[in-house]
């Protein structure tokens, strides 16, 4: 019998813990209830922090396009023109003050234009020969090459 009184007595004693516990973990409940409604101004702090989140998530995917923006421009810089070279000389004898030119514009990849102006007494004529990696299918004068030389150096 005193088994069975002590197994009782045990089992009341759970019992009532059990209650405290329940008790006490509904007014933990209710108090953090209350300060997550004073922390999110009247509103549902865990609302706040979905919202929260759908925000950074809308954030990281803006980071993600501008990423991808930023790189497509790299790639369309590369082809910018950079590089300037240009030297000056008098085309003829009887001309001073070095009023002819060449002068080679070029991208990264040393790919662009040369321009060389011919300044004469009666005239002036421009010519334009293209630049791809440092060379042009067409002869180039000295002058021209000593211009892309010029601008390849260029940083």
């Amino acid at each position: 019998m005193d088994t069975l009184y002590i197994t009782y007595l045990f089992l009341f004693i759970s019992f009532i813990f059990s209650i405290i516990s329940i008790y006490f973990t509904f007014k933990t409940k209710k108090r953090y209830e209350k300060i997550a409604l004073k922390l999110g101004n009247g509103e549902d702090i865990a609302d706040i922090l979905k919202n929260y989140i759908s925000k950074v998530d809308d954030i990281s995917t803006r980071d993600d396009q501008i990423i991808e923006y930023c790189n497509k421009l790299n790639n369309e810089e590369k082809k910018s023109i950079k590089k300037i070279g240009m030297v000056k000389y008098d085309a003829f004898e009887n001309t001073k003050s070095k009023l002819s030119f060449s002068i080679a514009l070029l991208n990264e990849e040393n790919t662009g234009i040369i321009l060389n102006n011919i300044y004469s007494e009666d005239s002036s004529n421009i010519y334009a020969k293209p630049i791809i990696k440092g060379t042009s299918k067409y002869n180039l004068t000295d002058k021209e090459k000593e211009a892309i030389e010029e601008a390849i150096k260029t940083k």
